[in-house]
């Protein structure tokens, strides 16, 4: 062989990799199953700078008034009440089995709940499978499972941890309950969603009659604009069944979200039926990455029939500073004010707190 095509053979084999460049790579199976832990916390400084000024004592020496604003108006908040609160934690395990099959296990402190010695409590608050494509863009759940009754407006308002939205606030339903879910997208751009569930109707208590909840979300997503029509139905022995009908229409635009919701509640009554009506208007905004800023407004009949009754506003303004992901300081306030109608009475003074709030998840990668 001539001197040329040796070197010509020798170009040949320096250019060609070598198996050791590119070794072999054997194809592995998904690992399954593996898990998530995640969770949050929220609580807050509070200071009541108006309410219910005489204040009541027990025997240990505690303050008979009430230390948060919430949906009833036969007592208002004690004026000059203060202290920290942990309102909320949760405790959450996501567990994938297969990549059609997972469960989610969630455990609740609420300080709301407490036990028997007064301590803060430990509930369950999800415990559910999910089989996911039962069929194209569907998923089933079965268990206790979220409700779609505020979930997109919640989701939407990002502020839960400050105060919950207004069919929540208001009592018109329940975060989570015991039964089963189908919820997809009806497109493969997933613009218009579907829930539809069938649940017990008691929450996270156990079923103690034959009746069921049925209740039906329609979420539609264009672009920066969501709109929602949700409505839901439960018979209750003697005459008693309830219909809940809700709105929502929110838009996102570069800096600042808007939204608006509407929720009536038609309670069946023998002697005469009730309709507590409620709006919801909110926006928030971010000035920074790490500063942003919320208001909110809800008006509230608690029955729109009744010409005598007690009519409310809920007021709700504060400022948002993330300084790390995941963890924000919210100073904000709240503020209720009572407008009798007819003949009703309203409370002798508004409430108004004022709360440093402190929010904060945590998570754990998966296994």
């Amino acid at each position: 062989m001539s001197l040329r095509a040796w070197l010509t053979a020798g170009a040949i084999l320096l250019a060609a990799p070598s198996a050791a460049q590119t070794p072999p790579v054997t194809p592995t199976p998904p690992d399954f199953p593996r898990g998530r832990i995640s969770g949050l916390v929220f609580g807050d400084y509070y200071y009541n700078l108006a309410g219910d000024p005489d204040h009541g004592y027990t025997s240990t020496g505690s303050d008979t008034g009430k230390a948060y604003i919430d949906n009833s108006t036969a007592k208002l908040i004690g004026k000059d009440l203060n202290g920290f609160q942990i309102r909320r934690v949760y405790f959450q395990l996501d567990n994938d089995l297969s990549i059609k099959y997972s469960t989610r296990f969630r455990l609740e402190a609420d300080s709301k709940s407490l036990t028997s010695d007064g301590k803060i409590g430990v509930a369950l608050r999800n415990a559910y499978l999910q089989v996911k494509s039962v069929y194209p863009r569907a998923d089933l759940f079965f268990g206790l499972i979220a409700t779609p009754i505020w979930e997109t407006p919640e989701d939407f308002w990002q502020y839960r941890a400050v105060e919950k939205p207004i069919a929540d606030f208001r009592g018109l339903g329940s975060a989570q309950d015991l039964g089963a879910e189908l919820k997809g997208f009806a497109d493969p751009d997933h613009h218009f969603g579907y829930s539809a569930m069938v649940g017990n109707g008691l929450g996270q208590k156990p079923e103690d009659n034959r009746y069921k909840k049925f209740m039906v979300a329609l979420p539609v997503r264009v672009g920066d604009l969501r709109f929602e029509p949700y409505v839901d139905y439960e018979n209750v022995a003697g005459g008693l069944d309830r219909a809940t009908y809700r709105g929502f229409a929110g838009y996102e635009f570069r800096r600042v979200a808007v939204a608006t919701e509407v929720v009536d509640r038609v309670n069946h009554r023998p002697a005469g039926n009730q309709e507590p009506l409620g709006v919801s208007v909110f926006a928030r905004g971010n000035a920074s990455p790490t500063v942003a800023g919320f208001a909110r407004v809800d008006l509230w009949r608690p029955d729109r029939r009744a010409a005598n009754r007690v009519d409310s506003q809920l007021w709700i303004a504060g400022l948002d500073w993330q300084p790390f992901r995941d963890l924000h300081f919210m100073p904000n306030l709240e503020v209720t004010q009572f407008d009798a109608k007819g003949t009703a009475v309203a409370p002798p003074h508004h409430e108004l707190q004022a709360r440093v709030t402190v929010y904060y998840r945590f998570l754990r990668p998966q296994s």
